[in-house]
């Protein structure tokens, strides 16, 4: 009975020692993006970029991006794709939780309502 846990365990801890040594991490790209087709990657060597990350939220975090900042972060990712994924809107949405937030229309914001 020990070993039947022993070894899920093993293979748990490994996964996440190879994650964190070899830098992997989910990238989506959405449609339209620089150079590339929508995707989500898995790519190495992220050092950039969160567990789930996009170009755009990367360089929306940053305080003074440069004007080419997702045409380079797409650029570079593009070095370091190990596998392509299809693309996922849930996932893509998740990168960048401010983003349903900016979605909305004036009509549904607090504000508006308080002053209505």
């Amino acid at each position: 009975m020990k070993l039947l846990l022993q070894i899920p365990t093993a293979v748990i801890v490994l996964l996440i020692l190879t994650t964190w040594l070899a830098s992997l991490r989910l990238v989506v790209l959405p449609p339209g993006s620089y150079k590339l087709t929508a995707m989500t990657a898995l790519v190495f060597q992220g050092h950039g970029y969160r567990l789930v990350d996009s170009p755009q939220a990367m360089c929306t975090r940053q305080a003074h991006p440069a004007r080419d900042c997702n045409a380079t972060a797409t650029n570079k990712l593009a070095k370091t794709v190990l596998l392509q994924l299809p693309y996922s809107q849930w996932l893509y949405e998740y990168t960048d939780p401010d983003l349903s937030k900016q979605a909305k229309l004036v009509g549904e914001t607090p504000l508006r309502s308080s002053i209505e």
